[in-house]
């Protein structure tokens, strides 16, 4: 790997080495802005071992670039490359006793922040899970509404929600397309209104020019004071089908996303919009290095405390157990 090794101070005060990488095509102005060797946590990262016997739900044996095992210490080393000095890890099965795993082998590691676990809001079992799994300190939330059930707010659905806000916990969301439509996540919002909601993968944008139905709706979205943004999985804006089965080329000029990233921080502003990757997920794509690289260059010109807030502070304190 062509590049410079640098010594930075982290958040903790300790030391680290940083690897910046000199990416092809990248202009010198941008690797300046990524070789100022901040950090970074990364709240959006997948672990899964694709190996084991009978496979994993997600991602399908189709995928080739996908299909293989992803874990733990093979993420490390990755983000030491990259300035990433913690991750949210985000469950990404269906299967109860694979959020058991992910827990058991982040309990005592401290790059590891927390999982947000793969529960289904509206479940026969989903009270008892959660309760079972909150108990370990590591659980600082779910995502739903992926798998099944949908999304629809009955009268059940809205009572496991608040069962999560009472434990403190957060819930990540996917709105895109048919999925989670934006207004009923509105809904959602209003229903539960102390519960921190967490919009992944830029709440669905899509090209250069923000749709003006998306951008009337990120408005409204953002008008609600517990909904959250991620600010993660950039170049899926680019992706020219309906799944994530086969890898597709991103732009990795700051150009091609400036308008949707406006658009979201107009709507979020500085303390709701919050990094992740989509590890390995963004590998489809580009590389983990081009898209750190264009958030930098987006945050730069904000100050050091906006870009700090965006790309680790907002991380450390949304993902943190809240409990009453």
């Amino acid at each position: 790997m062509s590049g410079a090794t640098k010594l930075v101070r982290i958040s903790s005060g300790l030391l680290a080495l940083a690897v910046v990488a000199a990416i092809p095509g990248q202009s010198l102005a941008r690797r300046k802005v990524a070789a100022k060797g901040r950090p970074i946590i990364d709240t959006h990262i997948h672990i899964f071992q694709a190996t084991r016997p009978g496979g994993v739900p997600w991602p399908p044996p189709a995928n080739k670039t996908l299909y293989k095992d992803f874990g733990t210490a093979d993420y490390k080393v990755m983000a030491a490359q990259n300035g990433i000095v913690g991750a949210v890890i985000i469950e990404a099965s269906p299967l109860y006793d694979d959020n058991v795993k992910i827990l058991d082998q982040i309990r005592d590691d401290r790059f590891y922040r927390g999982l947000a676990g793969n529960l289904e809001v509206g479940k026969a079992d989903f009270v008892e899970n959660l309760e079972k799994l909150s108990k370990d300190p590591k659980l600082v939330g779910i995502r739903a509404f992926l798998w099944a059930p949908t999304l629809t707010l009955d009268d059940v659905q809205v009572a496991h929600l608040k069962e999560l806000e009472k434990r403190g916990l957060t819930l990540d969301i996917i709105s895109r397309g048919t999925l989670n439509p934006k207004d009923k996540v509105e809904k959602l919002a209003e229903a539960v209104p102390n519960l921190r909601i967490i919009i992944d993968h830029l709440a669905g944008a899509k090209g250069k020019i923000p749709a003006p139905e998306w951008e009337a709706a990120i408005k409204r979205l953002g008008a609600h004071k517990n909904v959250y943004l991620k600010f993660s999985s950039f170049f899926d804006m680019y992706n020219p089908a309906a799944t994530e089965d086969n890898p597709w080329k991103a732009p990795t000029d700051l150009a091609a996303y400036k308008p949707h990233f406006d658009v979201l921080y107009k709507a979020f502003g500085p303390d709701r919009l919050i990094y992740g990757t989509n590890y390995p997920v963004v590998t489809l794509g580009g590389t983990v290095a081009q898209h750190n690289a264009i958030a930098e260059e987006y945050l730069a010109p904000l100050g050091t405390a906006v870009r700090d807030k965006v790309m680790y502070r907002n991380a450390e304190k949304f993902y943190a157990r809240h409990e009453k």
